[in-house]
């Protein structure tokens, strides 16, 4: 048994659409290597001969299908051309003629009849035939628990529906010919699907929906976009019952075979290297591959103190035999400090280069804290008073070198200035809606969650109270009702002399039955010249609760220009998860900071709007192409987002344990400029 680390693979060029070239089949082994995938399913048609012959060459296990899909007849004996002696005809040909061709390519472990075309006696007599004709497996993900198929090869089920599966008395193995609905932000839970396929028996892996984005790099509307169904033709108009919009975008990797934020998540969990830490410097290495030896394997370890790297060392010898463990011991100098956090990473690399890979290109890696630790104290003290004044609805907060006003009428803090410059535009201002993902609105959530879009400003200001601290600190408290009452928010500024803020937000729950909440945080606006981003937190790239097992916490360096990715259809992008810190500073080194107090943070920074991601209730032809760039940074200061979910696009929701329930919830963190 191995198992399948797999992706459906259809043929697409961004430029020519189904027509590729040798570059672009050599371009996806590279990927696919890259990505730790070993296995590929021809979706939904037998492939270019030349695809075939690089499977055989550099080794990917194959499902190779017959181009037979009749999905618009649907499944029922009654209608279904598979049960129709009529088409027999069609149905033998196209099964024959892909065994005839690809018979004697070693790659293919498996036939597949082809693809949501219901069952019946055409799929029958084709299945017997392959079994008289050759010795490979048959598989047929309609057939379902029919006897036409050698293994149970299931559609889009959830972690819970396999492992449940695993403890059934049915003999046949399990493997997901789709799976992990990759349409836009997604694949979430995609830890949780591995985690219970290599803790249960019967499980074999799957191939994840779909290897590229099928997109179209074209120009519309003088603006250069990545179309997608509904786009053509582009001088319009369209019939929009011909198309499935974007259903068409949903790779692994980009159309042009760039990386996407999902990818890194298939690398890391489809990685074959494994590792327990077990305390005092000890790990348990795992060679989880069925048939290679990891003598061409060396690690190198780092030792990071609150992000940076304090140690490292390499280990060149790991001469362990498949499914095989080692025990290691690193021999790591630094003593721990009281206050410190400390990481240990290890990054598993070839010594010498092999097919697509580079000599040192990192096939896995681990991260493992070896400490916890509170949020650090903020510094408050500062020589000088904090005044206060009042003036209608405006309240004015001043110090030395700094001067905050708040809005009582609408209970929002609204400017934040620091030696003449303006850091923050508006906010930190309660939020708890993003913009839809496709999976969100797969979910119905753009619907039947938007009252929750603009519920604090549309909201209504029960109370304002202003306090002067023994400390010499100034509070500002503002509570609204929402929804009718349904729900109280809080929220409580406390200014010190030294220009630092402590945040603190207070959301109850009082009566009303909603299913979730897909944000909880704040929102912001800062001056676009602080668009220099650091963080101590998960990265590089994007990462979400249930999307995040591929990103290391450490300290990173970016702009605010590079934090959105530019899926086909805006929605929400560039979230950070686990932050300690961010900062946003100027060319001169000048701006703020946000440090976590009750929790850690998850931090988003785009150069786009709410009303730019998210422009209307109903999906419509929007492209990232569009989207014009603002004169503000748009800022997100949450305790957590909803999980982006991996099942499907179609009425999935996140797993329960990636939901934000409607209930009370509290956090605060601290604001901090930087002169």
């Amino acid at each position: 048994m191995v198992f399948l680390k797999g992706v459906n693979r259809h043929e697409h060029n961004a430029t020519q659409g189904h027509t590729l070239t040798k570059e672009n089949m050599r371009k996806d082994m590279e990927m696919m290597k890259r990505l730790n995938v070993n296995a590929v399913r021809h979706s939904h048609y037998p492939p270019d001969p030349y695809w075939m012959d690089l499977c055989d060459e550099y080794g990917l296990y194959v499902i190779d299908e017959a181009n037979i899909e009749s999905h618009g007849r649907y499944y029922s004996l009654e209608t279904t051309l598979g049960n129709d002696k009529q088409w027999r005809v069609p149905h033998m040909e196209r099964i024959t003629r892909m065994y005839e061709r690809d018979k004697n390519h070693p790659a293919v472990v498996t036939w597949s009849l082809g693809n949501e075309a219901g069952n019946g006696i055409n799929f029958y007599e084709a299945y017997e035939w392959l079994k008289q004709k050759d010795t490979r497996p048959v598989q047929y993900e309609r057939a379902e628990f029919d006897f036409n198929t050698d293994m149970i090869v299931p559609q889009y089920p959830s972690p819970d529906w396999l492992a449940a599966y695993s403890k059934e008395n049915s003999e046949r193995p399990l493997i997901m010919s789709e799976y992990a609905h990759i349409m836009g932000n997604s694949l979430g839970n995609f830890k949780e699907y591995w985690d219970v396929i290599e803790g249960n028996p019967k499980l074999q892996g799957g191939f994840i929906w779909e290897w590229i984005d099928q997109a179209i790099d074209t120009v519309k509307h003088g603006k250069r976009i990545m179309a997608y169904g509904g786009d053509f033709p582009l001088e319009g108009p369209v019939n929009e019952n011909f198309s499935d919009n974007d259903f068409c975008v949903k790779g692994v990797v980009t159309a042009h075979r760039g990386m996407t934020p999902m990818a890194a998540e298939v690398k890391k969990v489809y990685q074959y290297v494994k590792t327990v830490y077990s305390g005092n410097n000890q790990l348990a290495i795992t060679n989880s591959y069925f048939f290679r030896n990891l003598d061409n394997v060396q690690l190198t370890w780092e030792l990071l103190e609150d992000g940076q790297v304090v140690e490292k060392g390499v280990i060149a010898g790991l001469t362990i035999a498949p499914r095989e463990t080692a025990n290691i011991a690193l021999p790591v100098r630094t003593k721990l400090q009281t206050g410190k956090e400390y990481f240990l990473n290890l990054h598993y690399q070839l010594k010498d280069a092999e097919p697509f890979l580079e000599k040192g290109y990192e096939i896995a890696y681990e991260q493992f804290a070896l400490n916890t630790v509170k949020a650090a104290p903020v510094n408050v003290t500062a020589k000088g008073l904090v005044t206060a004044v009042k003036d209608g609805n405006k309240i004015t907060v001043s110090g030395k070198d700094f001067m905050i006003v708040f809005n009582a009428a609408a209970g929002t803090m609204q400017e934040y200035t620091l030696q003449k410059q303006e850091l923050l535009q508006q906010g930190p201002t309660p939020a708890f809606w993003r913009a839809p993902t496709d999976n969100d609105i797969g979910a119905g959530f753009n619907r039947n969650l938007r009252m929750w879009r603009n519920a604090y400003s549309e909201g209504k200001v029960t109370d304002v109270v202003t306090n002067k601290n023994a400390d010499g600190s100034f509070t500002v408290q503002f509570k609204k009702e929402l929804l009718q009452g349904d729900a109280i928010q809080e929220q409580v500024f406390t200014i010190y002399a030294n220009g630092a803020v402590k945040v603190d937000n207070r959301f109850t729950a009082v009566k009303g039955k909603y299913p979730l909440l897909m944000r909880l945080g704040n929102d912001l606006q800062l001056n676009k010249q602080y668009s220099n981003m650091a963080w101590y937190g998960r990265g590089p790239g994007e990462s979400y609760w249930d999307r995040k097992t591929a990103s290391l916490v450490g300290v990173y360096k970016q702009t605010v220009q590079e934090q959105y990715f530019p899926y086909a259809r805006p929605q929400e992008s560039g979230n950070k998860s686990d932050v300690r810190w961010v900062s946003f500073t100027n060319a001169k080194g000048k701006g703020i900071q946000f440090s976590f107090d009750t929790g850690l943070l998850n931090i988003a920074a785009l150069p786009y709007s709410m009303n730019d991601l998210d422009p209307e209730v109903n999906k419509k032809q929007y492209h990232s192409g569009e989207l014009t760039v603002r004169d503000e940074i748009y800022l997100h200061i949450d305790q957590q987002q909803t999980g982006v979910q991996g099942m499907d696009s179609w009425g999935a929701w996140p797993l329960e344990q990636y939901r934000i329930p409607y209930s009370d919830h509290q956090y605060s963190y601290w604001i901090n400029p930087l002169r």
